[in-house]
């Protein structure tokens, strides 16, 4: 008999099962003095981000739950709610509950205020928390009970954690209290201070737990104490949904308002808001081309030492300007009375633009720091011709003596161009300028990224050239962006001296001057990661030069200076599209002292993994664009 075909059945996979939570309570009666002067005159909970207040955006997505009454425990300027929202808010019946003491309690009191109301599943919830409606949506499906969101800690995170069981409940709470100096915040999560709570949770075990608190006068602690209390018993186990990639931000001051407003932009937006600033990008989730790093130093046991002696680092005075210049100089094997040590290379380049009697030259384009520091009217721009962007050392002085200028600074490398003056060409420039009674400072703060950097630096040849300045950012090539180190080396004392006389008595943070102790002891390290940054760099810069339009210079410094053809689009347009479409900063040059400067990228060099993914979404950006057939190399 023939075998009977039977058609095959299409098994449907049913969604999970989900909660029908009808009640949300709102805590909204604290002051948040953290967020002054805006709520010197409206309760924190209406602090907008990105326009939204927090409390509309908690209860849109509400009420887009199913959730149809929201019962709000208000306090500090209540009538701004009241004014707000009425009784009624999209599908959502208002109740209000209103805290007489607000000021002198906290929030164990408000929710004990809204007690009457937790005889069903409610959502709990504080109403500082911006978040998106997925995070409502992952706690209506989830196979457990009662529920704390929670999110893996992030280092801007406070306030209380939670560990879990294997089974995915907490099973101990630790307020900030329980949080010493040696926690480890990786085997925690961060609690996102939304919870929901079933009735008979409530009833047999949160109830009676809260009555307690507020019967015994502990009116002025946090809720999570319970939790804290419960988190222990087996019989009473809270569920935790772990929400990692959702949406959300705890707001208690402008600096997090800033970041909510970050994380819930599109990506132009936050395009727009990375272009505004200078630094801080640790704080954000993209992969940062454009900053100048060695990211191979310093050493781990440099942030072990800081760790052991943070205490002492922050509560003590640093040394100042004579201890600080022996420690540069024992660094770098100089006389102490040659050396001011600065707040970076900024400091000293605001310092030295004070000191121009004259006028200033400077091959451009450079460094903006630079052209901007200049009283107007002082500065001279010499401009470098593509596409070789050399310096013509005759010519410099030439128009140096044509202008009267008093100071020349020459980087070298160049940035932005990532490209080296030979050493003879400088000591060619600095006797010239010499006769001409200009003093030539010489930035090299990205020279030890050179192959030899030996055979470029000119600091044997103070002796030589009394007119003659090192400038040097330790920034770059030390990767201490954030401690601010920088240095003045030159042998004449007298502008030294003019120089230290403008820096302030306290001008380096005791982080900076501990580096400054530790550095000598990781010469090796030092030297190896620089072998490395440059391995990474030459790496780089091969991978650009091969794609069809671009024309890569050959690169000196830890980044790559790149051109783009005439046709087609823009380095700000490139530079958007990079992070837009991939997540990836990079510098255009448009505003750069050259003709045509939109036409210039300038690429920093990081991992080998990094720059070939930084490679293929640039290829991708200017295939989309139909850029790769502009030219072939």
């Amino acid at each position: 008999m023939d075998s009977l075909h039977l058609p095959t059945a299409r098994i449907v996979k049913a969604d999970p099962p989900r909660a029908i939570v009808k009640k949300a309570i709102l805590l909204a009666a604290g002051v948040g003095d953290r967020l002054q002067p805006f709520t010197q005159e409206f309760p924190k909970c209406m602090v907008p981000v990105n326009g939204v207040p927090i409390i509309v955006n908690a209860l849109t997505h509400l009420s887009d739950a199913g959730v149809t009454e929201a019962v709000i425990v208000v306090g500090h300027y209540k009538e701004k709610l009241y004014e707000l929202f009425g009784d009624t808010f999209k599908a959502l019946k208002i109740t209000y509950i209103e805290s007489e003491d607000f000021t002198t309690t906290n929030n164990i009191y408000s929710l004990w205020l809204a007690r009457d109301h937790l005889d069903e599943d409610v959502f709990l919830l504080e109403a500082d928390v911006f978040f998106e409606s997925a995070l409502l949506e992952k706690m209506l499906v989830h196979e457990s009970g009662s529920l704390a969101a929670v999110s893996q800690h992030q280092p801007w995170m406070s306030g209380a954690v939670v560990s879990l069981s294997k089974d995915g409940n907490i099973q101990a709470l630790m307020d900030a209290r329980e949080q010493g100096p040696d926690f480890d915040y990786s085997k925690v999560f961060k609690t996102v201070n939304i919870y929901l709570f079933q009735k008979e949770f409530l009833r047999r075990y949160f109830l009676p737990h809260l009555e307690a608190y507020i019967a015994s006068g502990d009116v002025n602690e946090y809720y999570e104490v319970i939790l804290h209390a419960m988190a222990h018993r087996v019989d009473r186990q809270l569920g935790a949904v772990q929400c990692d990639d959702t949406r959300w931000y705890e707001i208690d001051d402008e600096n997090d308002r800033l970041a909510a407003e970050y994380l819930f932009s599109s990506q132009e937006r936050r395009y727009e808001l990375i272009a505004d600033q200078h630094g801080g990008y640790w704080r954000f989730d993209f992969v940062d081309h454009a900053y100048l790093y060695n990211l191979y130093f310093p050493p781990a046991p440099v942030f072990v030492h800081f760790k052991n002696n943070i205490q002492d680092l922050v509560l003590n005075y640093p040394v100042a300007q004579n201890p600080l210049a022996q420690l540069v100089g024992g660094l770098i094997n100089q006389p102490a009375e040659r050396i001011v040590v600065s707040n970076g290379a900024s400091e000293l380049i605001k310092i030295i633009s004070n000191q121009v009697t004259g006028r200033l030259i400077i091959p451009v384009p450079t460094f903006n720091e630079y052209e901007e520091a200049v009283p107007e009217g002082k500065l001279v721009r010499f401009m470098l011709e593509a596409p070789t962007f050399q310096v013509d050392v005759d010519a410099f002085a030439e128009e140096a003596a044509l202008h009267g200028a008093t100071i020349a600074i020459v980087v070298t490398p160049n940035n932005p161009t990532s490209l080296s003056v030979p050493k003879a060409d400088l000591c060619r420039l600095a006797e010239k300028l010499g006769k001409q009674g200009c003093i030539l400072i010489v930035d090299e703060s990205f020279i030890d990224f050179c192959a030899e950097p030996e055979s470029l630096t000119l600091v044997n040849e103070l002796d030589t050239y009394p007119n003659l300045v090192i400038l040097k950012s330790m920034s770059k090539s030390y990767g201490i962006g954030g401690l601010r180190l920088g240095y003045l080396l030159s042998s004449n004392i007298e502008f030294v001296e003019a120089v230290r006389a403008e820096v302030p008595i306290w001008n380096i943070n005791g982080f900076a001057e501990s580096f400054l102790r530790l550095a000598p002891r990781y010469r090796r390290e030092f030297a190896k990661s620089c072998i490395k940054v440059r391995e990474d760099r030459d790496d780089l810069y091969q991978r650009l030069d091969l794609i069809p339009g671009i024309t890569a210079f050959k690169p000196d410094a830890n980044f790559v200076f790149c051109g783009l053809p005439s046709a087609g689009p823009s380095g700000p347009d490139v530079a958007r599209a990079l992070f837009v479409d991939h997540n990836i900063l990079i510098k255009h040059c448009a505003g750069k002292s050259v003709p045509e400067s939109d036409r210039y990228l300038r690429i920093a060099s990081r991992t080998v993994a990094e720059n070939i993914t930084l490679v293929n979404a640039l290829e991708s950006v200017l295939d989309s664009y139909g850029y790769l057939n502009f030219g072939d190399k």
